[in-house]
């Protein structure tokens, strides 16, 4: 009976259910079950509180089946030293007395002492035969080293079990010994976008602006201020291994003429288009057309042929967001104003088409907006849809004419329908009571899906919300958030499109974090309608001026940007599964 309470009882120490047995820990320190806290934003986060390491109940188990062991063998020898004892209390009873029935009867009483002796010693032996072996057992898994719980791996590092015990291994993509350092292989280092000013003028880029077309090829505008900040291309090719091969630099703005925030954008069949304005403020919007390939010169295939500039609209002030669509149209959105009075500021359009040579065809102007709009930013959802963030003018609430609303984080769905734009006029407006919207961006996450995350001026606050358009009608409802993803303020906000997989969908929003630039990355839960598991992370360790970023698919995504002396670069990181 002893044997079966004494497993009973070190089983029920090894895995406490409740009471003060559940608070038995190494240390002293009492053991608390693991909370979840909400984050500001409401997204739900593990807290630091929770029950014992695995290497701590091995450790605790060891003491207990240590002391166990220590019982049996005590008691093993208290009994022996009392039936000794016993043994000879009979024995010299047996001499001191000569009746035969008093000595036959203390004779069975010596013989039943040994026996019961033997009896005994044989439970005990297998209490400590038992102890011995799970002694062995527990000190043949501890002796593989500390668990996982205990090992202190380097950013970008995790920890997993091997036959070695528990070791520290660099994520995928990260190269290290997982331990004191997990960093990006070479290939995925800052280089160097230009390599002219050695011996000549040096390049100071501002504005710059990064687009993916045709196969991984990419296009870089900039606006170069040590070049009276004329606007400036570089055409390339991303490398698997994250370099990339580009060509010589070259100016797509004509001579002295500058280029305030130039974007681009470009199609498979290798031709593009880019859009600028001629002064910071009232300047006039143009856009231009290229194609490379156009010449039969032999390694000529990064020469671009250039279309004449194409005059948009003056009085511009605002940056503006530019889109491709099949056929080799593209649609560009700008904030405009009317020519006569009485002036009135609304959203507008220009749909065009690139030639084979580069030329510019307008086919109309479309207006998406009846009030002032500004920081424009889309996103493509389908081959022809689209989505654009602005920040708009305050408007009269239609149910309450007295009483106006704010439209600083507006969205707006357009469709390119038979050679002409339209727009649904019942536009999403994400936080109607809030002021001071500043930087924003907009990205696809998953089919007509997209996440539209913004900085607020007043709280210095970066947020996201995640919107669903109904393929049909194409309302926008917002299917979760507005989550707040930092704190503090950013210059910029933007976002990258499906920056995994399409089967793995995540958000990715890339932000100044102070003094680093960092980027928020969220799994998005399709069917639950959910952000989660949302992290922060550092991809470049100190600030930067200014920059751009598209995804190459596969997870990578190509960054360009300049430092505060307008050195430009670019980078590429990579998304992988931990």
């Amino acid at each position: 009976m002893t044997f079966v309470f004494a497993i009973v009882l070190l089983l029920e120490v090894a895995h406490p259910s409740n009471g003060d047995l559940a608070t038995a820990v190494i240390g002293g320190q009492q053991e608390q079950s693991a909370t979840t806290a909400d984050t500001p934003g409401g997204l739900r986060q593990v807290s630091n509180e929770g029950p014992p390491t695995e290497s701590a109940r091995l450790a605790y188990l060891m003491g207990i089946v240590r002391r166990f062991h220590g019982f049996a063998a005590n008691s093993r020898n208290g009994v022996s030293q009392r039936h000794l004892g016993e043994d000879l209390r009979l024995r010299a009873a047996m001499n001191t007395t000569s009746d035969m029935p008093t000595r036959l009867a203390l004779l069975q009483s010596l013989d039943g002492n040994n026996r019961s002796l033997v009896s005994t010693n044989r439970v005990y032996d297998n209490m400590l035969k038992f102890a011995s072996t799970l002694e062995n057992v527990i000190g043949a898994a501890s002796s593989r080293g500390m668990g996982c719980e205990d090992l202190m791996c380097a950013e970008h590092g995790s920890c997993t079990d091997t036959t070695a015990g528990a070791q520290c291994i660099c994520n995928e993509g990260f190269v290290g010994d997982g331990t004191l350092s997990c960093r990006a292989p070479p290939e995925f280092a800052p280089h160097r976008l230009l390599h002219e000013g050695m011996n000549g003028i040096s390049s100071r880029a501002a504005d710059m602006h990064v687009c993916v077309f045709a196969n991984n090829k990419v296009a870089v505008v900039w606006r170069d201020v040590m070049r009276g900040e004329v606007g400036r291309i570089v055409i390339g090719r991303v490398r698997e291994a994250g370099k990339a091969d580009l060509a010589p630099p070259e100016q797509f703005t004509t001579a002295g003429e500058k280029a305030f925030d130039p974007v681009c954008t470009g199609f498979p069949n290798g031709r593009l288009a880019i859009a600028w304005r001629d002064k910071n403020r009232g300047a006039t919007a143009w856009i231009r057309g290229g194609a490379l390939g156009q010449t039969n010169v032999r390694g000529a295939n990064w020469h671009i042929t250039w279309g004449e500039p194409y005059s948009v609209s003056t009085n511009q002030a605002h940056k503006m967001a530019l889109l491709s669509m099949p056929n080799s149209r593209a649609v560009l959105l700008f904030s405009d104003k009317t020519v006569h009075a009485p002036i009135e500021s609304f959203g507008n359009s220009l749909l065009a088409e690139i030639g084979d040579r580069g030329s510019i065809t307008g086919m109309g102007t479309f207006r998406f907006s009846d009030y002032a709009v500004l920081r424009l930013e889309s996103v493509r959802l389908t081959s022809t849809s689209f989505v654009i963030a602005v920040r708009g003018a305050r408007a009269t609430d239609d149910m309450d004419p007295s009483s106006d609303v704010t439209q600083e984080a507006n969205a707006i769905f357009g469709v390119l329908v038979d050679g002409d734009l339209a727009f649904d006029p019942n536009h999403l407006r994400l936080e109607p009571s809030q002021t001071q919207i500043w930087a924003r961006g907009i990205s696809l996450i998953a089919p007509n899906t997209f996440a539209y995350a913004y900085q607020t001026g007043q709280a210095l606050k970066t947020k996201m919300a995640v919107v669903v358009v109904d393929p049909e009608s194409h309302q926008m409802r917002i299917r979760d958030g507005p989550y707040v993803i930092h704190s503090g303020f950013s210059p910029y906000v933007s976002a990258l499109s499906v920056p995994y997989t399409a089967s793995d969908p995540h958000t990715l929003v890339y932000y100044d974090g102070g003094n680093r630039s960092a980027v928020n990355l969220c799994s998005w839960k399709a069917v639950e309608g959910k952000l989660d598991r949302c992290q922060d992370f550092t991809w470049m360790p100190e600030k930067v001026q200014t920059l751009s970023g598209v995804h190459l698919g596969g997870g990578k995504s190509f960054m360009v940007f300049a430092t505060d002396s307008g050195v430009p670069y670019y980078s590429v990181f990579g998304l992988s599964k931990a």
